[in-house]
């Protein structure tokens, strides 16, 4: 059943007297009629959406809490719509096992997830985070708490609205595209986060595609188990790590960067890439083992003797047991280009030898303008092994950066930048990395990767046109439907 509260207090009274601006509490879901039409909307949504509901672009929303799409329902987000989170009650939508979300935006009219605040109070952090929970297998069970310091709604099962997890490997959770989510993440306490896109056991019949996460305050994106596949991600500005891949995550990314801002790193340690295989670092199944082709890490070291925060730590970080694969890719500008770490697995040295036997490919990549390239744990000849390996058959250029790869990789907005600029990912006059990518592993052989020439995230064309914003501290978000100006 749904239900419709309509709450104006008189102060919410005098400000829509000001403002022209109607404020609808919802409840249920559906469609909402204005008290006063034609005037601009803005709707609050808190608690539960229990039926097929639709969110239009010729209204603003606003996430009270958390939310959830819950008992089956689809929620339909049309192209040009701005979702806010409310930061004082931690707005974070959640999509529950069974239900979805098609977020479908458009080039032109991307759909934005964003911070309640003004232009110019906003900061990671802000607001929740959109959580996507599934049925696909998860190597902690069927049924998987999701992190995060979520709640079921009162009286309710927890089991309904915040567990993911199951036996279905292709299932369907819905679509994100050309969707940007803006200055969420928030770190409730360590290990416990909710990330700017987390998805729980979300099966390979969801769509992931052109996606910006902008200033989150944890990951960027998180995976914790699942086969959900993705292409087209952008993380700029994160605090923590920008991939991580957990629980068993084993689908297919291609085409993604991430940029980083010296300004902003966690005392937890920030990454590129950061994968588990499970807390403990188990051979519990199935194996994280996600495959990432062509992706491009611009950490904050961009020339020679700078020196940079000292929470940035490794461009991939794979411990715990992880056989995750990078492959065609850039690692640049962190401290460390890749750790092999052994310090928390179950087995001795068992992040190791999945690198040495095949299982955690890494090849073809160019890692340049690390410090130092490789970094092991072990102390026997496995060891050694991994170096050689890992240095055969990629390229390591510690004196050489991402500016020398890319045409405008370090350019900020206002956040980061006295003098905001747009970045350009997009291959500079004669690359190094126009050219050595390669598809003949059977890890990258297979339909779902594009078979490009070129090695990290982009070629000539600029994929990020149009939908993506690297300012949006900039945009004042009060007009329903204006996404990309003022």
């Amino acid at each position: 059943m749904k239900k419709r509260f309509l709450f104006l207090s008189l102060s919410a009274l005098l400000l829509a007297g000001a403002c022209k601006e109607t404020t609808i509490t919802d409840n249920g879901g559906g469609t909402e009629t204005p008290t006063n039409p034609g005037n601009e909307n803005v709707i609050e949504i808190s608690g539960e959406i229990t039926s097929n509901t639709t969110w239009t672009s010729d209204k603003i929303y606003v996430l009270k809490g958390f939310v959830y799409v819950s008992n089956g329902a689809t929620l339909t987000i049309q192209p040009g719509t701005i979702i806010k989170g409310d930061k004082a009650t931690k707005g974070t939508l959640t999509i529950t096992r069974g239900a979805k979300i098609n977020a479908v935006g458009t080039v032109d009219k991307p759909i934005v997830f964003t911070s309640g605040l003004t232009s110019g109070a906003r900061s990671h952090g802000d607001w929740g985070g959109v959580i996507i929970l599934g049925k696909a297998p998860v190597n902690q069970g069927n049924d998987v708490k999701i992190e995060g310091g979520l709640t079921a709604p009162t009286g309710k099962d927890d089991k309904n609205y915040i567990y993911y997890g199951g036996t279905d490997a292709a299932d369907n959770s819905g679509t994100l595209k050309y969707v940007r989510i803006e200055f969420g993440g928030i770190p409730f306490s360590p290990d416990n986060e909710i990330n700017g896109l987390t998805l729980g056991g979300v099966g390979s019949g969801t769509t992931l595609d052109y996606i910006q996460v902008y200033r989150s305050g944890d990951d960027a994106f998180e995976w914790f188990g699942g086969t959900v596949n993705a292409k087209h991600l952008l993380a700029i500005g994160t605090w923590d790590d920008d991939f991580d891949t957990d629980f068993g995550y084993s689908g297919n990314v291609q085409f993604a960067v991430a940029q980083r801002a010296n300004a902003a790193a966690d005392v937890s340690q920030s990454n590129g890439f950061e994968s588990d295989n499970n807390g403990s670092g188990t051979d519990q199944t199935p194996k994280t083992s996600a495959v990432f082709s062509n992706v491009s890490i611009i950490g904050p070291i961009s020339k020679d003797g700078f020196s940079p925060n000292a929470n940035f730590q490794h461009g991939i970080q794979l411990r715990r047991n992880s056989s995750i694969s990078v492959v065609n890719s850039v690692i640049s500008g962190f401290p460390i280009g890749i750790y092999v770490d052994d310090t928390k697995v179950t087995t001795a040295e068992s992040t190791s030898k999945n690198v040495v036997d095949g299982k955690a490919v890494f090849t073809n990549n160019l890692f340049y303008g690390n410090p130092v390239g490789i970094k092991t744990t072990s102390t026997t000849s496995i060891a050694s092994q991994v170096d050689a390996l890992i240095k055969a058959n990629n390229t390591f250029e510690n004196k050489m950066y991402a500016i020398g790869l890319f045409t405008a990789p370090y350019n900020f907005g206002k956040d980061f930048s006295s003098t905001p600029a747009n970045p350009n990912f997009t291959l500079s006059t004669g690359s190094a990395a126009a050219t050595g990518a390669s598809f003949t592993n059977a890890k990258v052989s297979g339909t779902f990767f594009d078979k490009v020439a070129y090695r990290g995230a982009f070629g000539t064309e600029d994929w990020t046109a149009s939908w993506t914003h690297f300012d949006p501290q900039s945009l004042n978000y009060t007009t329903p439907g204006r996404v990309t100006q003022n």
